[in-house]
């Protein structure tokens, strides 16, 4: 499978990332909130937040 572009702000991205220190980090219910808010928003039985990096 061919890889995806990367985005052309992919260095921003990954920077701002790193500064807010969530990668690998416990549960934390804000995040949770959120994805409550989308599952009753959309209606699916499922939600989730996923914080990519260059590596995952």
């Amino acid at each position: 499978m061919p890889e995806a572009p990367l985005p052309s702000n992919e260095v921003q991205r990954l920077s701002a990332l790193r500064a807010l220190h969530i990668l690998d980090t416990p549960a934390e219910e804000r995040f949770d909130r959120i994805t409550r808010l989308a599952q009753r928003l959309f209606d699916v039985p499922i939600a989730l937040v996923s914080l990519v990096d260059e590596n995952r």
